[in-house]
Formats: structure tokens, C-alpha cells, sequence
């Protein structure tokens, strides 16, 4: 009933629009986000649609002139809406994602807000709170529904970057206005929280099916105890199983991109490549984009088979966006706002029937209260974990359903061997 009322609502509000001529369609391109001139409310969000045409200020076009905000930090996407939030103003604005306009604001238990990430019907943004007080940083829980807090899951000091993943966050704590060193582990079916510790500055993550990547520039000179910069690979199914990748003394690389077989990251404004399956970093640069006229990198992504470098210029002038090609050819130079931060695009993560079909084994319900089932009459062998890699207990599977009552509430990942071949499930206890 929810989503049907959210996507109704949509529905309606473009058909209005578009009646009237005042509606424009966001569907289909990338957003910017523009940080903004702190203190001030110069935040915005511009636009590149999938043909290469840039619109700028998009929420005060279609908002009667309205400012978005001061500091837009980070953003975050779902089916129906995209949120914008706003650090200094202590913000989220939720917009309706096709039209633009604005639908509501929440500033309710946000304190120095950082950015967001989504679960089910819940949305998870990172705080600070009081820069001075190293003990009151915190996750806010919105509901997504009604658009209010509903709780809160206290963290270490300097909650920033935040992923979700089949029910578990993944929060880097870049240390606030200090340097952290860990990576906060939080299943959402319990909210409790376990830490990882990486080395300083975790300043990027990235995951994927099988790995949390992890990028820690490192704490830089200026600070009077310059640390080294490494990038972590760790194993979704076993965190002390990781890669760790040290850069050189006095480099401090910056943000990552991630796609089906490299990673990318930037050192200045150079971008560098580096496929999943080596066993070091690159040693040559994959693109200057200093060459292009690239400044100050202030943000960096990539999205479907596109490179988005973000420059902050000098920190006071509108920003720039430059686009590559995934083969390394320049593509085109936007002027955008002050300082962009990030690049945002809705990716719908529903697998379709097709897709269903073709998976060789599932687990279900999932999530389940009582038990489970595969949807195989074979038998097959269940090695079952919890979400940090604990081997728990091995069943074996004969076409009955198996209780759930020995497991506590959470998510456990299942290797199910079967015929010789092995694939991995994850499942979620109530």
C-alpha cells in the first residue's frame, strides 16, 4: 500500500506538471551534487541527461526559485524520490525524484548530517553531532513513509561514507573533525554494531557481491603525523579475510569508483585503474585529467560505462564536471555549481523473473521467522555464518524445512553445496 501511494503520488504530481508546461523529466541522467559555499545557502544539484545536456539549479527551477540549502553533503535515490543532505543546515530535503519538486524536509534529531543509505523502508543517515564531543555520533533512522526519525544506532566519532548491503550498513569513520581508523558493521535486524578496523582516513567505500573495497588516504603532512595511505578488499563473508594494498609514503589517493572488473581511484587529479583481480596497484596513470584543465578533485565516480571527475577549481568559482569514456577518452567539460561533490543515478536492484529463474538455488522465506527451504529437491549440504564470517553450524538439506530456532536474529550467510558445486545465499532471521 505504501509504495502503491508513493508511486501514485508521483504519477500525479508529473501529469500535473507536465499539463501545466512547468514539469521537467530527471528520470534518465546523473545528478551533481553541489556542496555549496558553507555558511550559505548556495547548495544545488544540476543534471546531465543521458544525451550530455547539463541543467543547472534544477530544485530552484522547479521549486519557484526556492535555495536547496546550506552544505548539500551527500544524496541518496529510491524508485520515487531522491534526498538531499544538507550538513550545515542540519537537513534533508526529500524531492520528488521525476519532477524535482520538493515534497518534505526533515531536520528532526539530524545533527551535522553526512549522507545517506536505504534498507527496505527505512533510510539510514550518517551524524556527527557535536564536532566537539567525541561520543554522540549516531545513524538516524527515517521512515521512509512519513518521513521522521524514528530512532537512532550510536557509532564511533565521524560516521561519513555509508552502504547498505542485504540488510547490513557499512559506515566509514573518516574520524569528523579528527582521523578515524574503522568501519562500522551494523545488522539491521538487530542494530547491533561491530568495527573493523582499517588504517587511517577511511575516506571511500565501495562493495559489490563478494567485497567491501576500502580506500584510507591516510592522515596528510599538514597534520604533523603523516600516515600511509592502503586500500582494503575485504571478504563480505569472512572480515578478517582481506587484501590490503599500501601506497607509497607522501601519496594520498582519493575516492573510488567501482564497476563489474575494475576499481578506479584518484592520487591529485590523475585517475588510476586497477582490475579486481590484482595483487598490486597500478603503477601508471590511466588518465590526466589534470590535462584537460582539472584543478582541484572534489568528488569522482563511475556510473554504467562513464568516468565523472568533480573539480572544485579554487574552492570559491563554480565547479567543474569532466566526463571519460571507460576506455580513457575525454567525452566533455560542464560548468556546475560550487564545489560538487558526488554523482548519483537510480539503479533498481529488483531482480526481474528472468533473472529468478536462472538463479540455481535460493533460500526462502527470506526473510523467515521459522524456517526454511531451498527451491531444489535435491539434497544438499548448508555451511551457515553469521555476517562477520562465524561459522555457526553445518545442516544437510533433504526436502524439508529447516528450523531457524537455534539462529537469533540477523543475517547469515549460507554456502549451500550441492552436486559438487558450491554457490552462497544470504538470509535474513526476524
Amino acid at each position: 500500500m505504501k509504495n502503491y501511494y508513493k508511486s501514485s503520488l508521483s504519477l500525479f504530481t508529473a501529469i500535473l506538471f507536465t499539463a501545466f508546461g512547468f514539469a521537467q523529466d530527471y528520470l534518465e541522467g546523473v545528478f551533481i551534487l553541489n556542496e555549496g559555499m558553507i555558511g550559505t545557502n548556495t547548495a544545488s544539484v544540476s543534471f546531465l541527461n543521458q544525451s550530455g545536456t547539463l541543467e543547472n539549479n534544477i530544485f530552484s527551477n522547479q521549486n519557484n526559485g526556492m535555495e536547496l540549502g546550506d552544505t548539500g553533503q551527500g544524496m541518496g535515490l529510491t524508485q520515487d524520490f531522491a534526498y538531499v543532505v544538507l550538513n550545515y543546515s542540519n537537513e534533508v530535503k526529500v524531492i520528488n525524484r521525476n519532477t524535482f519538486e520538493l515534497v518534505t524536509s526533515i531536520t528532526d534529531q539530524l545533527v551535522n548530517p553526512r549522507n545517506i543509505a536505504f534498507y527496505g523502508d527505512k533510510g539510514y543517515v550518517t551524524n556527527w553531532g557535536d564536532g566537539g564531543d567525541v561520543n554522540d555520533d549516531y545513524i538516524a533512522i527515517i521512515d521512509l513513509a512519513t518521513s521522521t526519525i524514528t530512532g537512532t544506532i550510536p557509532v564511533a566519532e565521524g560516521p561519513e561514507r555509508i552502504l547498505q548491503k542485504d540488510g547490513v550498513l557499512y559506515v566509514a569513520h573518516q574520524g569528523g573533525y579528527g582521523h578515524g581508523n574503522t568501519i562500522s558493521v551494523i545488522d539491521l535486524a538487530t542494530n547491533s554494531v561491530e568495527v573493523i578496523t582499517v588504517a587511517d582516513v577511511p575516506s571511500s567505500l565501495k562493495i559489490d557481491d563478494n567485497n567491501l573495497y576500502v580506500l584510507c588516504s591516510g592522515k596528510p603532512d599538514w597534520t604533523g603525523d603523516e600516515t600511509i595511505a592502503k586500500l582494503y578488499k575485504i571478504d563480505l563473508t569472512d572480515f578478517n579475510n582481506a587484501e590490503e594494498f599500501t601506497f607509497e609514503a607522501g601519496q594520498h589517493p582519493g575516492f573510488l569508483g567501482l564497476d563489474e572488473t575494475n576499481l578506479y581511484y584518484l592520487l591529485g587529479t590523475s585517475i588510476y585503474k586497477m582490475a579486481l583481480d590484482d595483487t598490486s596497484l597500478p603503477t601508471t596513470t590511466y588518465i590526466e585529467a589534470g590535462a584537460n584543465g582539472a584543478q582541484l578533485a572534489y568528488g569522482f565516480d563511475k556510473i554504467d560505462d562513464k568516468l565523472y571527475l568533480a573539480d572544485g577549481v579554487d574552492y570559491v568559482s563554480a565547479g567543474k564536471v569532466f566526463v571519460y569514456s571507460e576506455d580513457g577518452n575525454f567525452i566533455s567539460e560542464h560548468m556546475v555549481g560550487h564545489l560538487p561533490n558526488g554523482f548519483y543515478k537510480w539503479e533498481d536492484e529488483t531482480a526481474n523473473i528472468e533473472e529468478v529463474s536462472h538463479t540455481s538455488v535460493l533460500v526462502y522465506p527470506n526473510p523467515t521467522s521459522g524456517s526454511f527451504r531451498l527451491n531444489t529437491s535435491e539434497n544438499a549440504e548448508i555451511t551457515i555464518y553469521d555476517f562477520l564470517g562465524r561459522h555457526i553450524k553445518t545442516v544437510t538439506y533433504n526436502n524439508q524445512a529447516i528450523s531457524t530456532a537455534e539462529l537469533n536474529a540477523g543475517v547469515y550467510l549460507f554456502q549451500i553445496e550441492m552436486k559438487g558445486k558450491t554457490t552462497t545465499q544470504k538470509l535474513v532471521v526476524k
